[in-house]
């Protein structure tokens, strides 16, 4: 599969999810199989006049490529400079947020708010695919909700204006992340359009993956809250699309992981806030061990790098019966 001049080796991607997918988290997906992946939604404006903040969110280098940038905002100029910062920063592909529930996002009519105004998204792709040489890809939602279902006419003007592929999070933008995902909206936002489709929504496990290509006539699919603590969801899901047998991690593998990852994020974000994110980032690996509530507990407490090593090397290790 190519988008533009970008080539996917096959359908399991990662799929953008705020305060999650920034270049540590990225580079540990692309590790273990996720076949492109996709930074966390920035705001345009702020990627526009060069945020440190934003900047520092947009870093990348060749270990994740293929890899898009994501913005979101409302204003064609704005979008456009912010695309042409996340194209400078190495991003292989520009991806446009249209999908946010967010409701400081949708209260300034960006994000999901704009799921309501088809010919509005239209002008942004325009202004975008103007001002960048990268494939520019949108993620979207089915509509605004449950009464509107504008993800077709949204994906055919997108088409129009040149986008190179369409994301579609098959849940409405009112629902937000709660509910049944539709993924009938996908399959006929597939038979609409004639670029490449993924979707998303409802894919916690690999061989939940696997059914929403074959359900959804997708032509890939973005795995966001299934990941969490478990990386290993894109080669299983691999392994299960080519009809082989799903190996889950060792004990080890699942301790290395997350050491990787934490190390990673202390070297990105600096001791102080990597330190802070320690409890979240690492219960999501360590709710498949035995003992997670007595882990849960501890990494409460922790203040140095190295008894978190301790720590991981204690709860991640066989138990005695």
């Amino acid at each position: 599969m190519r988008f533009g001049n970008v080539s996917i080796g096959h359908p399991f991607s990662l799929a953008p999810m705020e305060e999650h997918t920034s270049f540590p988290f990225r580079k540990l997906m692309r590790q273990h199989g996720a076949s492109f992946v996709c930074s966390e939604r920035l705001d345009a404006v702020d990627v526009a006049r060069g945020d440190r903040r934003a900047l520092k969110l947009l870093f990348t280098n060749v270990t994740e490529k293929p890899r898009a940038g994501q913005i979101s905002g409302a204003d064609p100029a704005v979008m456009a400079e912010a695309a042409r910062n996340v194209e400078e920063q190495g991003f292989d592909i520009v991806d446009l947020n249209f999908e946010s529930p967010l409701r400081r996002l949708c209260k300034r009519g960006e994000g999901g708010a704009l799921m309501s105004d088809p010919p509005a998204i239209g002008r942004l792709v325009e202004a975008v695919i103007r001002a960048v040489t990268a494939p520019v890809t949108l993620t979207i939602r089915t509509g605004p909700d449950g009464e509107h279902m504008t993800a077709v006419e949204v994906a055919k003007r997108a088409e129009s204006a040149g986008a190179a592929a369409v994301a579609v999070h098959a849940r409405n933008v009112a629902q937000g992340y709660v509910g049944e995902p539709d993924w009938s909206v996908v399959r006929l936002v597939k038979q609409s359009v004639g670029i490449p489709v993924f979707g998303s929504g409802g894919v916690r496990e690999a061989v939940d993956a696997v059914r929403f290509l074959r359900e959804s006539g997708a032509d890939g699919v973005g795995i966001g809250r299934g990941c969490l603590g478990n990386p290993w969801i894109f080669r299983e899901a691999r392994a299960l699309w080519n009809g082989g047998a799903v190996l889950p991690p060792t004990l080890a593998e699942r301790a290395k992981a997350l050491i990787d990852l934490a190390e990673d994020e202390y070297d990105f974000y600096g001791p102080a806030l990597a330190i802070k994110r320690l409890p979240r980032m690492s219960c999501y690996f360590a709710k498949f061990v035995p003992g997670f509530d007595e882990f849960k507990q501890a990494v409460q407490k922790i203040r140095f790098m190295r008894e978190f090593h301790q720590l991981v090397r204690e709860h991640f290790r066989p138990r005695r019966e």
